[in-house]
């Protein structure tokens, strides 16, 4: 397992140039192996950048950049880091370029060696995985699937190599509810058997809170905040700053934290802690609470 380490990172877009722009501004990090992390920040703040560098695809200005042993201004480093790393971009979709689903998720175990039989195994156990029935689609060209499929498919492909981190770049966006809650289930479920590595850039709050272990937010380049999610009220005032919106899970509580006269616990964030709350509160507090 690799941790990943930043330490005084700076990186510019088209530098030396008079479009020039700092996008990471002397960002220090430190990411534990087995972490799910959401990388968040108003539009600009550098949070794609952040996830590129780390997967070795943008290299700094200045800084070290260290995910396990490999050090990401060494190119051979950074060829050894790409065997352990699995970059998911937004709109995945258009990083299938096979003509079936098998060959796609498959392709990047080919040069491997391996026999047909295995090969085969290792698709089927990925895309059963991703909730995709082997027999119904692996035939089936990327042209006939919907959306929600399609992301399963590249997830797939990115998956089946077993990688150690995983970085994922807003890869729910233009999903409805339903397919953004399956794609980030069957993400949270492989990262807890996996013990992988995941850092998710997001917009989305809600799912920030449902999935991560830790939030870390950007502006402009500098890393804003960095919270376990249960300490996002703590936290509030300073992301309200920056352009954060609250929930409709946060309004609730603290419509309800109102009508309680303070008595939720700080560390309320989810929607089975709230259900478990709200189930354990008196017949008095309860009836305040419905007013």
């Amino acid at each position: 397992m690799k941790e990943i380490v930043l330490k005084n990172v700076n990186c510019s877009l088209a530098a030396r140039t008079p479009y020039s722009k700092k996008v990471i501004d002397y960002l220090s990090l430190h990411v534990p192996a087995g972490q799910f992390v959401a990388m968040m920040g108003p539009t600009g703040s550098g949070k794609t950048t952040l996830g590129q560098m780390i997967g070795g695809l943008i290299l700094p200005h200045s800084g070290v950049i260290r995910v396990g042993p490999y050090r990401l201004n060494k190119k051979a480093d950074r060829r050894r880091l790409w065997k352990a790393i699995g970059f998911l971009f937004q709109f995945p979709e258009h990083q299938i370029l096979e003509d079936t689903v098998f060959n796609h998720i498959g392709a990047g175990l080919n040069h491997l060696g391996m026999s047909r039989e295995w090969v085969s195994e290792r698709v089927k156990q990925t895309m059963e995985a991703v909730g995709l029935c082997y027999a119904q689609f692996k035939d089936l060209s990327p042209f006939q699937l919907s959306g929600g499929e399609l992301r399963r498919v590249a997830l797939a492909g990115v998956l089946v190599t077993e990688p150690e981190i995983l970085i994922l770049d807003e890869p729910t966006a233009g999903l409805d509810g339903y397919e953004r809650s399956r794609i980030l289930s069957f993400i949270k479920r492989i990262h807890d058997e996996k013990k992988m590595t995941v850092l998710y850039i997001t917009h989305r709050l809600e799912e920030a809170l449902e999935y991560s272990d830790r939030i870390l937010v950007l502006d402009h380049g500098r890393l804003y905040a960095d919270f376990h999610p249960c300490e996002i009220r703590a936290h509030w005032w300073r992301l309200e700053q920056i352009g954060f919106a609250k929930t409709p899970l946060l309004r609730f509580i603290d419509l309800l934290e109102k009508r309680l006269a303070g008595k939720l616990p700080e560390s309320l964030y989810k929607e089975e802690q709230l259900m478990s709350f709200i189930n354990n509160l008196s017949g008095e507090d309860l009836r305040r609470a419905m007013v």
